[in-house]
């Protein structure tokens, strides 16, 4: 695999992607992956997407679209903080939260999403311009405006999310308000299969 610069596959566990990734030879730019195969494959998902993120950062200096699937967990956020640090030309980001194992409630989901946030602002590379939220990614409305607040001064963003809570009165008065000033060039909500297709654009 030495000169692959696109991993698209459809079916494949998380393991065997970290592997190939890992022989990749350093020249990937593009790593699309079906994420519902991770959220329901049933092997120690939570170790197998920590050693996932690092074979990324680690194999992955070039890479511009990347769909990322992960639990929640500190030592995940600690590993996405640091993917982000490394791969300065990421431009679009696929990102789906997977924790069948534990029922989430409402509180811990928008505490998650929140602390997602503040690592984008903290360490997102200047060239990321997409960001896709699939599955149970929420995020409050005092949240989303302080990211989009702090986001001033960077490259508008594009979002798509596969959440239909941004369709309500409040978050689209927030959302308009950063198309008019420039922060985010467009936000949907859209359609689980538009969402994870990185081809689909907004």
């Amino acid at each position: 695999y030495n000169d692959l610069e696109i991993l698209k596959i459809d079916y494949i566990t998380i393991d065997e992607a970290s592997i190939i990734i890992e022989n990749s030879g350093g020249h990937l730019k593009e790593v699309s992956l079906k994420p519902y195969n991770f959220v329901y494959y049933g092997g120690n998902f939570s170790e197998e997407s920590l050693i996932f993120i690092h074979k990324i950062y680690e194999n992955c200096p070039l890479i511009e679209y990347l769909s990322l699937t992960f639990s929640p967990s500190k030592d995940h956020f600690t590993e996405f903080e640091l993917l982000l640090k490394v791969c300065q030309h990421l431009k679009s980001l696929l990102l789906v939260t997977s924790n069948i194992y534990i029922r989430e409630t409402e509180e811990s989901t928008l505490k998650n999403g929140e602390e997602l946030l503040k690592i984008l602002i903290r360490s997102a590379p200047i060239n990321l311009r997409e960001l896709r939220f699939f599955n149970n990614f929420k995020f409050s409305l005092e949240a989303l405006e302080e990211f989009l607040e702090k986001w001033r001064g960077r490259p508008s963003l594009s979002i798509l999310s596969s959440d239909s809570i941004y369709e309500g009165e409040d978050y689209k008065n927030l959302i308009n308000k950063y198309k008019n000033n420039g922060v985010i060039k467009a936000f949907r909500c859209e359609s689980i299969l538009n969402v994870e297709n990185m081809e689909f654009k907004i």
